[in-house]
């Protein structure tokens, strides 16, 4: 009888917790696929299936529209749901919040540049799957979050797809993980991800870490889950409206963003639908929602067009690099992988005497050779050689270092480089650092006293996006602007004003 009456107590407490759920007056729009419509093809592709096996993907088609549908009900008072080969950016603007979990048909094809002499690659235009005023809010999860922000300049890229199902180095203290639904996180110690662990600013970290589970599966478990999706944490914070929420176990360092917003758009890595979504989880899920909503006037500020572009904190890896332990825990890591790959060949190659077919994954496996394990200098080659500046320090450890520290102030990428810095000789010259707002105003006052005009140009075309003729015109400029400027080194090393009006064409 006794535990009758707890039961029926329970009950009556999560009953009454369902219905004291209070709809946000939002409407949201989902974009994902629909159960009747066809499977689409080529569900190998990752835009497609977001790397889900394609026996997950087939297995699970369809059943993530209904359960993000039911999930968002609770909450919202009105959701529609679309899929992306029937959507386009006019139903976004009359919702909300839209939340893609799918990407759309493209407006517009990757176009590829080459050399028209020798083929050569030269640059690369990508696909857009929305137009460059796109101003909706917008949640994106996973791989969404770059195959749709690349060609808007979003700073929520691909760095990796490797995303699993936790969450850690949170900022628990946002509101998203409390309001307007309230909620608690709970967080439990779980061992650091190898990735945080062996990464250059992961010397400090403890052998274990507080984690918070936003997935109960995930990719690392070996059944063909959904993949989630992590951007680069490199000067994400330099501009306004961006934000680092948190981390994700993955095989990045700890800055990699998980959870994060860029103007208008959050970044919701993890891959998983409700289905697989602890209750926790989901309530915050849906705080983000009401959260992105109201940042639905924000503006991409300082806009990220190259990916790949180099910031300060990449100094510190190359330093991280020229030590002895960075080489031995390299030549560890990947005497493991070839053991690892070693036994699951062999299982391969028994399922295969066994007349079992393999999938494509399996026979690459199957036919795949052992990494081979540089010497320390082949290591150094690999990881420094490849910046244009090795040509002056050469392989020399202590070179590399004193060359990188020394010039810290003064190193910046051009706005197509390739994970590289060069050295500013303009304004080393000064002894001004260009993250400091004191170098346009030196670059100006050799104008306007015609010393080294040629340098103070160069300068000032460097660092901001102005273009103006005389010393009167950039005096006037910086005056009077100067009190709301910012450095972005994620923006293309440019210094930019701090309102909805700056020019995104960086």
């Amino acid at each position: 009888m006794k535990k009758i009456i707890a039961f029926l107590f329970v009950l009556q407490i999560s009953i009454g917790f369902s219905q004291s759920i209070e709809k946000q007056n939002i409407k949201v729009l989902y974009v994902g696929y629909s159960p009747d419509k066809p499977m689409p093809e080529n569900i190998e592709s990752t835009g497609v299936s977001g790397a889900m096996s394609p026996e997950r993907f087939k297995k699970e088609y369809g059943k993530r529209w209904p359960a993000f549908k039911e999930l968002l009900e609770t909450y919202f008072t009105k959701v529609t749901t679309v899929d992306p080969r029937d959507y386009n950016e006019g139903i976004s603007k009359q919702h909300d919040v839209t939340i893609f979990d799918e990407a759309p048909t493209p407006i517009k094809e990757r176009v590829i540049h080459k050399d028209p002499k020798t083929g050569e690659f030269l640059s690369m235009e990508p696909a857009k799957y929305v137009s460059d005023d796109f101003d909706s809010a917008a949640i994106f999860i996973g791989h969404t979050s770059s195959v749709i922000g690349s060609s808007l300049g979003s700073k929520l890229d691909w760095y990796c797809l490797c995303l699993d199902r936790h969450a850690h180095h949170i900022k628990t203290e946002h509101e998203i993980f409390g309001e307007p639904f309230k909620t608690s996180i709970t967080l439990k110690s779980r061992p650091t991800p190898e990735g945080v662990l062996k990464a250059f600013d992961g010397g400090y970290v403890a052998k274990n870490i507080q984690m918070w589970e936003i997935n109960t599966e995930g990719y690392l478990d070996g059944n063909g889950f959904r993949v989630g999706m992590v951007a680069r944490g490199w000067g994400f914070e330099d501009s306004p409206n961006a934000e680092i929420i948190s981390g994700g176990v993955s095989s990045k360092q700890k800055t990699a963003v998980a959870l994060g917003r860029h103007g208008n758009f959050f970044l919701w890595g993890f891959a998983g639908d409700p289905k697989y979504m602890t209750e926790e989880a989901k309530t915050v899920f849906a705080n983000a929602v009401v959260y992105i909503n109201k940042h639905k006037n924000d503006k991409l500020i300082a806009r990220k067009y190259n990916e790949r572009i180099a910031t300060k904190e990449y100094i510190d890896e190359m330093i991280f690099y020229t030590t002895k332990s960075s080489y031995d825990s390299y030549v560890n890591f990947l005497k493991e992988f070839n053991a690892n790959n070693e036994t699951k060949r062999k299982e391969f190659a028994a399922k295969k005497n066994k007349g079992e077919s393999l999938t494509k994954m399996e026979e690459m496996l199957l036919n795949s050779k052992p990494q081979n394990i540089p010497d320390r200098v082949g290591y150094l080659k690999k990881n420094i050689g490849r910046n244009s500046w090795a040509s002056i320090t050469g392989l020399d450890t202590l070179a590399i270092r004193k060359y990188l520290n020394e010039n810290r102030d003064y190193f910046f990428s051009e706005p197509a480089g390739f994970y590289d810095l060069k050295v500013d000789e303009d304004i080393k010259s000064l002894g001004i650092a260009n993250t400091d707002i004191k170098v346009l105003d030196k670059a100006i006052s050799l104008l306007e006293n015609n010393v080294e005009t040629d340098k103070a140009y160069r300068i000032l075309l460097r660092y901001t996006l102005e273009s103006f003729k005389t010393a009167k015109d950039w005096r006037a400029w910086f005056n009077k602007n100067k009190d709301n400027m910012f450095f972005t080194e994620t923006g293309g090393y440019v210094w930019l004003i701090n309102n909805a009006n700056a020019n995104p064409n960086i």
